[in-house]
C-alpha cells in the first residue's frame, strides 16, 4: 500500500510539473495591432542618373499588424500604401512619379505588403517574408524587421516596428530609365510603423 501511494504522488507530482511547464512555455496573447497613419510613413531611395542618391516618401501608410508583446512570435504584417500620397517635396516630380511611367496611381490606386512567415534573427529582429504587390504584380520578398517599442498597459498599448529591404523595380514593371541608366533598377525602402491596441485601435 505504501508503495502504491508513494508511485501515485510521484505521477501526481510528474503531472503538476508538466503542467507548470506547458504554462511557463506558452507564449503572450497575439493581439491586432491597428497602423496610425500620423505616425507611419514608407521612405525610399533611388540612384539618379549615375549621381545621387534620391529620396522621397510615401504618407498615407495603413493597416495591421498581428502581434504578441513579448516577441515570442514574428509579427504579421498586412500593410497598404496609397501611391497617390507619394511626396518628393516637389510637386511637378510628383505628378511624374504617379504617371503610367512609374506608380500609375490612376490605375493602381495602392500597393500592398502581407506577410507570409518570420525568422528570428536576433532580439527584436525578424527576417519577415511576404508578398508584395505592385502595379498590380505580385512578388515575394525578404525584409528585415526590428520591433523598436512596445508601452502601454494591458488593454491599451502602442508598439512600433522598422522594416528595411531592397527590390528591383523592373521586377514589378517598372522599366523606365533602367536601360540607360537615367534612373536605377535597385530600391531601398525603409518603413516605419507604429500601431495602437485596445479600444478606438
Amino acid at each position: 500500500m505504501q508503495r502504491f501511494l508513494t508511485g501515485m504522488t510521484l505521477i501526481a507530482a510528474m503531472a503538476i510539473g508538466t503542467t507548470l511547464a506547458t504554462a511557463g512555455a506558452r507564449t503572450a496573447k497575439v493581439e491586432s495591432w491597428k497602423l496610425d497613419p500620423v505616425h507611419c510613413m514608407a521612405l525610399f531611395r533611388v540612384h539618379h542618373a549615375g549621381a545621387g542618391q534620391f529620396w522621397g516618401r510615401f504618407n498615407d501608410v495603413s493597416g495591421t499588424v498581428q502581434y504578441a508583446r513579448d516577441d515570442s512570435d514574428a509579427p504579421e504584417f498586412d500593410v497598404t500604401v496609397k501611391t497617390s500620397s507619394i511626396d518628393t517635396g516637389t510637386a511637378k516630380l510628383d505628378r511624374n512619379l504617379q504617371g503610367p511611367d512609374f506608380f500609375n496611381a490612376r490605375e493602381f490606386e495602392t500597393m500592398t505588403f502581407k506577410s507570409t512567415g518570420g525568422e528570428r534573427l536576433g532580439e527584436k529582429k525578424w527576417k519577415i517574408t511576404g508578398d508584395l504587390t505592385l502595379l498590380g504584380k505580385t512578388e515575394p520578398v525578404e525584409v528585415e524587421v526590428e520591433t523598436t517599442g512596445v508601452i502601454g498597459n494591458p488593454v491599451v498599448a502602442k508598439a512600433g516596428w522598422e522594416a528595411i529591404f531592397t527590390i528591383y523595380r523592373s521586377d514589378f514593371g517598372m522599366n523606365w530609365g533602367v536601360d540607360n541608366g537615367a534612373l536605377g533598377d535597385e530600391v531601398k525602402l525603409i518603413i516605419g510603423l507604429e500601431g495602437d491596441t485596445g479600444p478606438g485601435a
